[in-house]
């Protein structure tokens, strides 16, 4: 009798021991489910936070009624002559505006998309790009020949457009170009009426890997 009594103590401190241990497991793995709920919740917040970001626009800004710049009827000139006009219709002043938000930079192509009217041949004319530094501009492009590319760009400036200038622009800024254009002075013209008319671009995008 005594020996059974002894047995049913054993068995039952036994089952005690096991509900214990099952609930303890029961807890830990209650706790482990919880912790790694909490640690994937926490690690999308942080990563959403990050990779939220706010864009805006980038665009050009003309002086002028017109979107660039003509020359008809004019007559040859040496580059030292045509970096320095000066009257109304012999240069071009345009500004590329930007208005960004958050931590990203936007690349951008400036670009001179020839007018089909244009009579005069590529090499009979001199494009020269400036940029305004404090209060004076600086020069970009030296004189060149009216250059088209054979491929567009990766911005999306079209094959056939001419390249003038590339830069990165960040925030709310602004930066002032002013493009000049003239008969190179190895044209020789007959008594045709002859023209040639560049209209300035703007191509952009965002880099978010910056």
């Amino acid at each position: 009798m005594d020996n059974q009594n002894y047995n049913d103590e054993t068995l039952k401190k036994e089952s005690n021991n096991k509900i214990f241990i099952i609930i303890i497991c029961l807890f830990i793995f209650i706790i482990m489910v919880i912790g790694v709920s909490m640690a994937t919740f926490t690690y999308t917040k942080e990563n959403k936070s990050i990779n939220t970001i706010s864009t805006g626009n980038i665009y050009l800004n003309y002086t002028e009624d017109t979107n660039g710049i003509n020359i008809t009827n004019a007559y040859p000139m040496a580059d030292e002559v045509g970096k320095t006009l000066t009257n109304e219709d012999q240069y071009f002043d345009f500004t590329v505006e930007a208005s960004i938000s958050g931590d990203v930079v936007a690349n951008y192509e400036v670009s001179a998309e020839k007018e089909v009217s244009s009579t005069l041949n590529n090499d009979e004319v001199r494009l020269y790009l400036e940029k305004k530094v404090n209060d004076s501009y600086q020069e970009v492009m030296a004189p060149k020949n009216f250059t088209p590319l054979k491929e567009s760009t990766d911005l999306g400036t079209k094959a056939g457009s001419m390249l003038l200038d590339t830069g990165t622009i960040s925030k709310s800024s602004s930066i002032n170009y002013r493009l000049r254009m003239w008969v190179a002075n190895t044209t020789i013209l007959d008594n045709l009426e002859k023209s040639f008319g560049v209209r300035v671009s703007i191509k952009a995008k965002i880099d978010l890997s910056e």
